[in-house]
């Protein structure tokens, strides 16, 4: 039987966790620039692909990092 122990068990949970958020993040994000883009009066085109990437994957790491920081109590 394997056993877990609380660290690891916090890490699997942070992990988890992150994924969660940065899925979300990247949805709402995603459907966002583009009806803001039309809104502005851009086409939706240039909020295409590399530049939603670039916000989530900066979003993911700040996501990632304060929760890690938050719950493992990492200074």
């Amino acid at each position: 039987m394997l056993l877990l122990h609380q660290g690891t068990v916090l890490v699997v949970f942070v992990i988890s966790l992150a994924l969660f958020c940065s899925v979300v993040v990247a949805k709402f994000i995603g459907c966002i620039l583009p009806m803001l883009a039309t809104k502005i009066g851009f086409d939706p085109a240039v909020m295409s692909s590399p530049f939603i990437t670039t916000i989530v994957d900066a979003l993911t790491l700040l996501i990632y990092f304060n929760l890690a920081s938050a719950i493992l109590h990492i200074v």
